[in-house]
């Protein structure tokens, strides 16, 4: 009761804006514009999206480019300093949809409500800490919730619609956050492991991943290359790619170093970051490079980055797609409610 009364206002607000930031993908797609027209025909080369850019917004370190099937934006990334953008461009022409700061705007100001409540690095260790007492508060409502007796389990599953107004709110605290605890827990948790460090330092090293060393990519230049042109081998690498998988989500990297190589990031159709797969080509021949690297084949991830990327997927919901995001989003409605009717049962039994 006290945990929750501390909590209560600050768990609120955490709670209801992860519940609208679970839409951040259909929010996106609004206010950057980034609904296209299927046309039959195929998209325009990376190196021409960066050359309209060049003239459209000079001041943007071009950086890669991701794909989004055949209806929506090329999304490139942008590097200003102090900040970075996202040029939302039509794939088929290169025109320029949408420019968006992207540590400005409603969605920025969104994120970072849910997790530094706006205050900075304070805030954000607000936010990890009332996450972890959250899970006590949570915990302790599961056990005051256990019915003493078989013949009273009923009622602790069934919502009263037509009580009284403080048995009804009773209900709904009890209740409802009896459904929402389940899924709750599991958001809570993941928050509370992408929020302390200590606390994936102890996974990392109970699974051994700091042990594993792995190779660098590389590109390698083997003497002057007359032929070399960096816009050809991405071009021709996202090309390839595109015209086999229209549909897929692609993200692919132009390289800024003499060794860093052309990387190409696949996501699978429902942007689940533990099923990511990431693969190297060599800047001055387009060939694979093939290695032990940290970022590969989702299959050969070691247990710590998988777990590392399900609990960003578990958080958001992005494990179910659509429907996982629903739950979550519904999930975290009810936790949001519960310091607002827990408040109503402790003031009414004080009054």
């Amino acid at each position: 009761m006290y945990l929750g009364l501390t909590i209560g206002i600050i768990f609120f607000i955490i709670a209801f804006s992860g519940a609208i930031y679970t839409w951040e993908p259909e929010i996106a797609t609004i206010i950057y514009k980034q609904k296209v027209s299927p046309e039959n025909k195929d998209f325009v080369k990376v190196s021409t999206l960066r050359d309209i850019l060049y003239k459209e917004f000079p001041e943007g370190d071009f950086r890669g480019v991701l794909f989004q099937g055949k209806s929506k934006t090329a999304n490139v990334l942008l590097y200003v300093p102090g900040t970075y953008y996202y040029a939302f461009m039509n794939p088929y022409s290169g025109k320029l949809m949408h420019l968006q700061d992207m540590k400005h705007g409603a969605l920025n100001k969104l994120k970072l409500l849910h997790r530094n409540l706006l205050l900075g690095e304070t805030g954000k260790q607000i936010v990890h800490w009332v996450s972890l007492v959250s899970l006590i508060v949570v915990f302790s409502g599961l056990v005051l919730w256990w019915p003493n007796k078989k013949t009273k389990r009923k009622n602790h599953f069934i919502i009263k619609w037509k009580s009284k107004p403080l048995k009804l709110n009773y209900d709904l605290h009890n209740i409802l956050g009896f459904y929402a605890s389940w899924v709750g827990i599991f958001v809570i948790l993941t928050g509370v492991f992408w929020g302390f460090e200590s606390f994936r330092n102890v996974i990392r090293n109970t699974l051994s991943a700091k042990e594993i060393t792995y190779d660098l990519p590389k590109s390698m230049k083997m003497g002057e290359l007359e032929s070399y042109n960096v816009d050809k081998v991405v071009d021709s690498l996202a090309n390839n790619f595109l015209n086999n998988n229209p549909d897929a989500l692609m993200r692919i990297s132009y390289p800024h170093k003499v060794t860093d190589p052309i990387v190409m990031t696949i996501p699978d159709a429902l942007n689940r970051v533990y099923r990511t797969n990431y693969y190297y080509f060599d800047q001055y021949t387009g060939r694979p490079i093939l290695g032990e690297f940290e970022n590969s084949l989702y299959q050969r991830a070691n247990t710590f980055k998988t777990i590392n990327g399900l609990s960003y997927d578990i958080h958001l919901g992005n494990l179910g797609g659509t429907l996982g995001r629903l739950l979550v989003c519904i999930t975290s409605l009810i936790m949001a409610s519960l310091p607002i009717t827990g408040f109503i049962i402790w003031y009414g039994k004080h009054k």
